[in-house]
Parts: structure tokens; sequence; C-alpha cells
């Protein structure tokens, strides 16, 4: 009896282990996909966890640092939370060179997914974020992008390039102080110093996957390749470092001037045409010979 006993609590125990070994398995295997997938499509390209800053903070042990009521709110409208003069709102805004954050169409309970996915992150109990990283398909580095490459990034944004997938140039939204290159949108910011600002980093993290609604509606079917985001990010360096010794661009005034230049040309144009127009009345002969026969 003592034998099968002994035997009934080996297999037990056997039995026990096993299946701490399979949980464990699952939790490593099976994580908070909701949490992720909300993380990877909203989150991942201002945002790493556990891998540094980007655009916005490190999320890392977030939840440590502030309550989860405080993240729901600050990601549903940090700007409300900033004008409302929150101490940490208005801190994060301002050491991250007072990038707006955009406002978040999202549920308390999706936040709590995301909460909770970083919160597995942080313990390195699930996959570690990954980050965009800049490198031309050739295998270039953008420290040794050259004239051809900048050149190319400079066409592509103005649009005398289009872009691959027919997206629209940035140049239909961003304006930037070079130049070389025609004055741009006011839908978004002025890129000018968005080098220095966001890094290469950065920058190619939100051409990869736009975190801006109206960004992200306009590429969502046209996305931007690798070897673009890196021509387009190659040239935005090339105009934050130029830009101490470029001429503010003032849009009103070349706008007014190329109106009175083409105001000019159109009259003469016009004058040319009109020249030899009859300049007398229709009727001025039949006049001139009926006083005749009187």
């Amino acid at each position: 009896m003592n034998v099968i006993s002994n035997y009934v609590i080996i297999n037990v125990r056997f039995l026990l282990f096993a299946a701490l070994i399979v949980i464990s398995i699952s939790q490593f295997t099976y994580p908070q996909t909701q949490g992720e997938n909300i993380f990877k499509k909203t989150c991942i390209a201002c945002h790493t966890i556990g891998r540094g800053r980007l655009v916005g903070p490190d999320l890392k042990d977030v939840d440590k640092k502030q309550s989860e009521d405080w993240i729901i709110n600050f990601v549903k409208s940090s700007q409300r939370m900033i004008k409302s003069g929150d101490p940490d709102a208005v801190a994060i805004f301002n050491e991250f060179n007072k990038i707006i954050m955009p406002d978040q169409a999202l549920t308390d309970a999706q936040i709590k997914d995301i909460i909770i996915y970083i919160k597995q992150q942080s313990t390195g109990s699930g996959q570690k974020t990954m980050t965009a990283e800049l490198v031309h398909s050739s295998g270039m580095t953008l420290e040794f992008a050259g004239k051809d490459e900048i050149l190319k990034g400079e066409n592509l944004f103005i649009g005398n390039t289009r872009l691959m997938n027919r997206g629209p140039a940035c140049i239909s939204c961003h304006n930037v102080n070079y130049n070389n290159a025609p004055a741009g949108g006011l839908l978004a910011l002025d890129l000018t110093n968005t080098f220095s600002k966001l890094s290469a980093t950065g920058i190619s993290a939100i051409i990869s996957n736009p975190p801006f609604p109206v960004m992200n509606t306009a590429y969502k079917s046209h996305t931007i390749t690798q070897d673009e985001a890196f021509y387009l990010v190659a040239f935005l360096q090339q105009v934050n470092h130029d830009s101490p010794n470029q001429k503010p661009v003032n849009s009103q005034s070349r706008f007014l001037l190329n109106g009175i230049i083409g105001t000019v040309i159109l009259f003469g144009l016009f004058g040319g045409f009109w020249w030899n127009r009859k300049r007398k009345s229709v009727n001025q002969e039949i006049y001139k010979r009926q006083i005749k026969s009187i």
C-alpha cells in the first residue's frame, strides 16, 4: 500500500507541475491580444516600452507612475488635462517639445487593456515592443545619406516625384522653410525643425504608422515605402541643418506679389489680342454716308 500511495503522490505532483508549466507557457504564448493590437495600432508610432523615449515618453512601468484614472483621462484628451493645469500633464508636454498628443477615441475598457499589455511588457512577460529602424533597403544608414538621397527626399516631399503607392505629397499639409521648396500647406505643423525635435527614429515611426487622424486616413491605403521614408527623413535632416541660413518665407507677401504680376500679364495679353479691335460705332460709316447724301 505504501508503494501505491507513493506512486499516486508522485503522479499527482507530476501532473500539478505539468499544469503549472502549461499555464506559464500559455501566458508567454498568448498575451493580451486586445491590448497589444490597440497598442501597435495606436501607440507604437510615438511610444516604446523599455526601449527609451521616442516621440513621446517610454511607457515602461507607467502604471506605477500614474493612476489608472489619470492614464485614461490623459489618453482620451491630453490637451484638456494640460489646459486644466495638471502638473504632470504640463511637465510631459513641455519635456517633449510641446508636441500635441492626438485625442484617442478609445473606451475605458480598451485603455485598461493597453495598460495590462504595458504591464506585461514592463515585466518581460511578453515580446519586446519593436521600434521602426531607419535603414535603406540597400543597407545604407542615414549617416551615409548624400546629395542624391536628399534630393530624392525633396522631390517626394514637394510632389515632383509621386509616391509609389500614390499617397499625397507632404507639402499638401506641411511647410518647410527651405529655399528650394515652395510654400506648403498650413493644415499641419511646420516641419522645418522637426528632425531636432523627434530625431530620425521618431519621424520614421510616425511615417510608418501615422498616429494623427488626418495623416492616418490619407495614407491608410497609400503607405509610404521604407526607401521613401528614408529619403524623406534625409531631406528633413538637411532642412533642419540648413534652417539657420534660410530666409523666412512670407507666404502672404509672395501670394500678393504673384497676384499683381499675374494681373499685369493678363491685362497685357488681353490688350495684345484686342489691339486691332473696332474702336468706333458699328453704324459710323452708315451715318457718314447719310450725312453726305443730305
